[in-house]
């Protein structure tokens, strides 16, 4: 029986989502890779519509405002649409899910930027 593996789909910065249980990158809207010391790394394509632009638009409207400091957390909390989003990103990961094997558990989790408490603080687990 294959070791169970979580994998986290949280958008971060340089366009990451996915990240291993170590908190490393093992990802982005166009592939995922994965394994450890035991298993072969597997990589898995994705080719999923709309993906790219979910996490771009993370990128320019919520991460890159918040860095350069021309938007507070706050204001973005409010002027955000965290429901929409997250709504979006969970279909998403649905998807995802369905190209990975049965002993890999997808966590969807919000952003760092997010203080909507939409998603849970441990995420959801699709």
């Amino acid at each position: 029986m294959a070791e169970k593996t979580t994998i986290k789909m949280m958008p971060d910065t340089s366009c990451s989502l996915f990240w291993q249980e170590d908190g490393t990158c093992c990802g982005d809207a166009g592939r995922l890779s994965y394994g450890d010391e035991r298993n072969a790394e597997t990589n898995v394509n994705l080719n999923i519509p709309g993906l790219r632009e979910w996490l771009d638009e993370y990128m320019w409207r919520c991460l890159v405002p918040c860095e350069a400091g021309d938007t507070a957390p706050d204001e973005l909390s409010r002027n955000f649409n965290w429901k929409d989003f997250h709504k979006r990103g969970l279909a998403f990961a649905a998807q995802v899910k369905k190209l990975l094997p049965p002993n890999v558990e997808l966590l969807y989790c919000s952003p760092y930027e997010d203080a909507s408490g939409i998603i849970s603080g441990g995420g959801v687990v699709v």
